[in-house]
């Protein structure tokens, strides 16, 4: 494999220019399998250059922002890659979003157009006024018999492609062209928009490719959603910079698991949130290693689910750590690993452990985790529309994760806590201020605050402390069908508490670390066990 300063070498440095190169060499290689349809390099990249030109063709220009709003299917990778190859922005939308979540984020990144599919036509139409930036939707599936009066100029992905099968010159896109807008969880506030350069995608393929030991024999398997990094950098982008084959689920299933994984041939995973925990639930069969998979990346992997795991399923698990913002930088090495930590940094990164007042700290000390690149391009260029919250995170020449954590006198780094308001809940970043907005829409609460208490499944369940007039006379479960309305599912609490008045600073600030301390009190409603659970959606 190319080492890191040979990445620019590598098709220009860019993610439409590393699948020319790799169509280029075997172009009858399989790249991607999906259910029972199987794609050549030659054909994804014969695809990626049609939505390329069709985009082009409908008016957008270089540097414009293209949203997609899909679940997984072989398109998002072609429209991705097409997207960026034609030097726009892809910018990929949750597909549990809905209404004002789905319109603001429309709405801040300015996308001119959106590639969606049928599927997820009603819950795009629960917008109520579409971001004048928007002209343009493209279905997957063809354009649905029923839609409102929008205004959009709808069309299907066939007509694109039939545009995009005229003759045209594609603008030229280097490493540090912006590639994507994606959006993150949004810690101390509203989620924020990270405009990243190719080469950032491009080094986190190669790195997550080196980590997993990967090879052109390799089929990479993902069932994780495509509008994660995860899933579209750290398997699909990191299967096609090796040569493999991306093998790309349409979701998760516990009990088909591995079957599927049987079926497709897969030798190597990405597993985040509850996966692991889910699936060492399940009841143990005879074919528990009946399976190709040898390695298996997770985070978070804890040593009492990493072991159990390895044992039962005879694979390998590699740890990491990253972030939307600076890609993943730390992996747990294959060999000679330290099972509980976050590994130690990749071959461009810089990590350290700082004080308060940015003082590197000695080992075995607990600080925030700090990181800086070996070279430029290959992390984000800024927050969109905002460069106070940019300049703050590159404070002192150094990105500031906002993660607590040490380094151990071996060089491994280790996790501690999160130092920013964020909750991370099944595999999902959850902006407590978003939360907490929609709490307050409902009748009768007059104030809120959101906070993680620890899951049977790992990661976090999401608690809501609200402040009411007359709890005695609360509707809870009211509450919770409003959530489960306004909110995408992973974002609707399982767990509710009354209160007339929440703990404050002395500058009025709701004091969080007293309800986390508190945790799970006896007059916690539990909606699960009361029967409650979110509307399952894509």
């Amino acid at each position: 494999m190319s080492s890191t300063s040979d990445l620019r070498d590598l098709g220009g440095g860019t993610i439409g220019g590393l699948l020319a190169a790799r169509a280029a060499a075997a172009p009858g290689n399989l790249a991607l399998i999906f259910e029972d349809q199987r794609f050549t390099y030659r054909d994804i990249d014969q695809q990626a250059t049609e939505v390329a030109a069709g985009l082009l063709a409908l008016g957008l220009q270089p540097g414009d922002a293209a949203a997609s709003f899909l679940s997984n299917r072989p398109e998002c990778l072609t429209s991705w890659i097409g997207t960026t190859r034609a030097g726009m922005l892809q910018v990929p939308v949750n597909t549990a979003y809905k209404g004002a979540f789905l319109q603001q984020q429309l709405t801040h990144c300015s996308a001119k157009a959106v590639v969606t599919e049928a599927a997820l036509a009603d819950a795009l139409w629960t917008v109520e006024e579409w971001p004048s930036a928007v002209n343009t939707v493209i279905f997957l599936d063809g354009i649905p018999d029923t839609v409102p009066d929008t205004g959009l100029h709808l069309l299907s992905w066939q007509d694109l492609l039939a545009l995009g099968k005229s003759p045209v010159i594609l603008p030229e896109v280097g490493p540090a062209s912006s590639c994507s807008i994606a959006y993150t969880s949004g810690t101390t506030g509203h989620s924020k928009g990270v405009v990243s350069p190719h080469l950032a995608a491009v080094t986190m393929a190669r790195e997550a490719a080196v980590a997993f030991d990967l090879t052109p024999r390799d089929r990479v398997y993902s069932c994780l959603p495509m509008f994660h990094g995860a899933a579209a950098v750290a398997s699909g982008l990191a299967a096609i910079y090796a040569g493999a084959t991306f093998v790309l689920s349409p979701r998760f299933s516990a009990s088909g698991f591995w079957d599927e994984i049987r079926a497709t041939g897969a030798t190597q995973f990405n597993a985040l949130g509850p996966l692991l925990p889910i699936l060492l639930a399940q009841p143990p069969t005879t074919a528990d290693r009946e399976h190709a998979v040898t390695r298996v990346f997770a985070a978070p992997a804890p040593p009492e689910v990493l072991y159990p795991f390895e044992e039962r399923f005879g694979v390998h698990i590699i740890e990491g750590y990253g972030q939307t913002e600076i890609k993943n930088v730390m992996y747990n090495p294959r060999h000679g690993r330290k099972v509980g930590s976050l590994g130690k940094p990749t071959a461009s990164s810089l990590i350290e452990i700082h004080d308060e007042r940015g003082t590197p700290l000695p080992p075995d000390t607990v600080g925030e985790i700090v990181y800086r690149p070996k070279q430029a391009d290959i992390m984000l260029t800024q927050y969109l529309n905002d460069p106070a919250a940019t300049l703050q995170g590159m404070a002192g020449l150094w990105w500031h994760t906002g993660d607590l954590g040490y380094q151990d006198h071996d060089g491994f780094f280790h996790f501690v806590d999160r130092k920013k308001d964020a909750l991370r809940r099944r595999g999902e970043n959850i902006s407590s201020a978003d939360l907490e907005a929609a709490l307050l829409t409902f009748p009768g609460i007059s104030d809120a605050a959101a906070i993680a208490v620890r899951s049977e499944l790992g990661e976090d369940e999401v608690l809501a402390v609200i402040d009411v007039a007359d709890p005695d006379n609360f509707d809870l479960h009211a509450l919770y069908r409003h959530c489960d309305t306004a909110l995408p599912r992973f974002m609707v609490p399982r767990y509710y508490r009354v209160t007339t008045g929440l703990p404050r600073t002395p500058t009025g600030k709701i004091r969080k670390v007293t309800l986390r301390q508190d945790g799970l009190t006896e007059d916690t409603f539990d909606a699960h066990a009361a029967g409650l659970t979110p509307t399952r959606q894509i």
